[in-house]
């Protein structure tokens, strides 16, 4: 029998429903039984924190460990294509050690130069979410007015890149002047939509209107930039952040549906997961991107589990700047 080891896990609080508040999150330790045939243990070293995982804990009680995309090394294995040191990919959760089925986990060689918290952010869900609503749904034109909403976060960074890299002209849509900041940094000028003026500012930057929305926000912004696109635009759907904090998908408030009629726009939502068979394609693309320079994301790190609950309540109401990771284990 495979010896069992200490995990410590982040575990909810209260009733998934309430307010997502620091105190929502204990570390307790626990005992994890050893691998069975089929599974690994992994040592976590990073691990994702999305907006998304609210929308899965409003369903959850008191105890709840959440999931969560994680890197980490092996350090037990009972299937075969896995070995005691490898580095694996694979859905895990807020612990410092996961027990997974080997047929969820791919092993991972990290690209050179490229910094391990990556696996996680540029390559992992969030960055082939940006790469393939980019590439596979919106399709950037040279010359095009795209706007990115939320485009400071984990998906919307790496978006608004790869649209300028494309040719097209990327406007990033952001809630705060750090992150108007946090854009320019990557070289994509960004309006406040907190500022009173920001249609004027968008109608300055695009006086012809958009030709395209890739959107992480849905809600009131979302409704102001369809009403600016033109004949034929696209808008690619991706995200709720507007309401990801209550776990409410809010309506979306726009004057005149029939616009979508009238202006022969395209509307499609997509997941990373439709295209899951390009993932290896994606990420060689994105490695190359980094190598050379032409991608960054700016990472939002918390160190460990203990400070996870404050970073995670912080990401739902946007004070957090930049891609959110937690160094697990150094």
């Amino acid at each position: 029998m495979a010896a069992s080891a200490t995990t410590y896990e982040a575990r909810l609080t209260h009733d998934g429903a309430d307010p997502i508040t620091a105190g929502s999150f204990e570390v307790v330790e626990r005992r994890l039984p050893g691998a069975a045939d089929g599974e690994i243990v992994v040592d976590v070293r990073y691990a994702s924190l999305d907006p998304s995982q609210r929308i899965r804990l409003r369903s959850e009680s008191s105890g709840f460990v959440p999931p969560a995309g994680i890197v980490g090394t092996v350090v037990e294995s009972r299937a075969d294509g896995f070995a005691v040191g490898d580095t694996v990919i694979a859905p895990g959760a807020w612990a410092t050690k996961v027990c997974v089925p080997a047929t969820a986990a791919e092993r991972y060689d990290a690209p050179d130069g490229v910094a391990l918290h990556h696996a996680v952010g540029l390559l992992g869900l969030t960055g082939l979410t940006a790469y393939f609503g980019v590439t596979r749904v919106l399709r950037p034109r040279t010359g095009e007015k795209i706007v990115v909403t939320g485009a400071f976060g984990g998906v919307g960074q790496v978006a608004a890149q790869l649209i300028a890299a494309s040719g097209a002209d990327v406007i990033g849509l952001v809630g705060g002047p750090e992150k108007v900041d946090g854009l320019d940094r990557l070289g994509i000028p960004a309006v406040d939509h907190r500022r009173e003026d920001w249609q004027a500012e968008i109608d300055r930057l695009a006086p012809d209107g958009l030709h395209a929305v890739f959107d992480n926000v849905w809600g009131e912004a979302s409704a102001r930039l369809v009403e600016r696109l033109r004949p034929l635009g696209r808008v690619a759907l991706c995200g709720q952040m507007s309401g990801i904090g209550a776990a409410v998908i809010p309506p979306l408030p726009l004057d005149n549906w029939f616009r979508l009629v009238t202006r022969s726009l395209t509307v499609q939502g997509f997941r990373a997961a439709d295209f899951a068979a390009e993932n290896a394609d994606a990420r060689r693309a994105l490695a190359d991107m980094i190598a050379s320079g032409a991608l960054d994301q700016e990472i939002h790190l918390a160190s460990g589990w203990a400070a996870a609950g404050s970073a995670f309540a912080d990401l739902l109401t946007g004070r957090v700047v930049g891609k959110l990771v937690v160094e697990v284990q150094a």
